[in-house]
């Protein structure tokens, strides 16, 4: 038995006309969306695919193509709908960002292991041991501090990621392999994890001012234990902190591309403490050289950019510290670019604290980094 569809036009009715008139408007649409993105095409560009041989070759085509694609005006609406979508059917971040639990997301990096990342970690060690018997020869001390992987210390609200089993000792394996090489290292894991509440951000990458605070006090104590500088405040001085509670957007929104999509289509902006630190005065005790510099230089990563640590940090020495570390510098940029400058030579400090992620030391080497470590080999800083 078969059964057929009979279309009959008159009960339709006005209905009729819709998938005509939606047919239309989306051809329409397309035509002005079309027109506009093409205005915004070069000149140069469309003179570029006049050429005779060109539009013979079939290349005149490709170009225009590309063009479009480059120029077309609704991607980033197309983009942002793509986006809302996603989170909000499937709760996925993109390919960079992991989500956990009760509104914590995660850095895809801190959970990926990589072709020979023991070897990295290993030749990073080497390099971190040259230096510092480099620096030594010259009177100054280096201490390094390794920041904890966000996903190490908040665990809890991982719910169901997998952090690889073998990151458990990552951390403590790297710093026994310095303190082999004689280089004086600070684990920022035991002052993190030694109080309750949330150390790093919820929907960013770096410490919150709570766990900024705990790693600068942990610093500034083994720098007076180790008779490196004279003092250390365990207690931040009275209205040296002002605080209050707002929204902080972190970076793995715009990591995860959910920054700029409307309120009631992404995750929600978390409320955190966001503190104003006094600057510390200068006191001629605690500085040397004729330009005054801090007796403390950091150099290290955003880590040292992020949660007021800096401030925190001198607060707790009681004096100044030179901030030399960079956004997105990873394991080289700030270091390299501070011990192959004037300013080292010109006005050394008496200490380079140098703060190193975790998640940073299995990672494949950049060529910077591989023509650094030939240069260490050669006895070169």
């Amino acid at each position: 038995m078969s059964e057929s569809f009979s279309f009959n036009a008159k009960k339709a009715g006005a209905w009729r006309y819709v998938p005509a008139l939606s047919f239309a408007a989306i051809l329409a649409a397309g035509l002005v969306a079309t027109v506009s993105s093409l205005q915004e095409v070069p000149l140069q560009k469309w003179r570029e695919m006049g050429d005779v041989q060109k539009i013979v070759q079939g290349e005149a085509t490709r170009m225009f193509t590309t063009q479009l694609n480059e120029h077309f005006s609704w991607s980033k609406t197309f983009a942002k709908f793509e986006r809302a979508v996603r989170w909000n059917l499937a709760r996925d971040a993109g390919p960079n960002v992991r989500v956990g639990c009760d509104g914590w997301f995660f850095l895809q990096e801190e959970l990926t292991t990589f072709d020979g990342g023991a070897q990295n970690a290993n030749a990073r060690a080497y390099m971190v041991g040259q230096i510092a018997q480099t620096l030594k020869k010259q009177g100054i001390q280096l201490v390094v501090a390794v920041v904890p992987d966000k996903s190490r210390v908040e665990q809890q609200h991982l719910c169901g990621l997998h952090r690889p089993a073998g990151f458990a000792q990552r951390g403590d394996d790297w710093i026994k392999a310095l303190r082999a090489k004689q280089v004086e290292v600070i684990d920022l894991y035991p002052a993190l994890n030694s109080f309750s509440g949330e150390r790093y951000y919820r929907t960013d990458s770096h410490w919150s001012e709570a766990g900024a605070n705990a790693a600068a006090a942990a610093i500034a104590k083994h720098l007076q234990s180790a008779g490196l500088v004279d003092k250390f405040n365990a207690e931040l001085s009275a209205g040296a902190v002002k605080t209050v509670i707002a929204e902080r957007m972190g970076d793995l929104f715009r990591v995860a591309n959910l920054d700029g999509l409307p309120a009631a289509l992404r995750p929600a902006i978390e409320r955190t403490a966001t503190s104003t630190v006094a600057p510390v005065a200068n006191n001629s005790d605690d500085l040397f050289g004729d330009g005054g510099l801090p007796a403390v230089a950091l150099i290290g990563t955003s880590f040292s950019l992020r949660g007021n640590f800096v401030p925190f940090l001198s607060q707790h020495l009681a004096a100044p510290v030179a901030n030399l570390a960079k956004d997105g510098g990873d394991f080289d940029g700030s270091a390299s670019a501070y011990l192959h400058s004037k300013a080292l030579q010109q006005e050394p400090p008496k200490v380079v604290v140098w703060e190193i992620p975790e998640r940073m030391l299995q990672k494949p080497f950049k060529p910077s980094e591989r023509a650094w470590l030939e240069s260490l080999k050669q006895g070169k800083l």
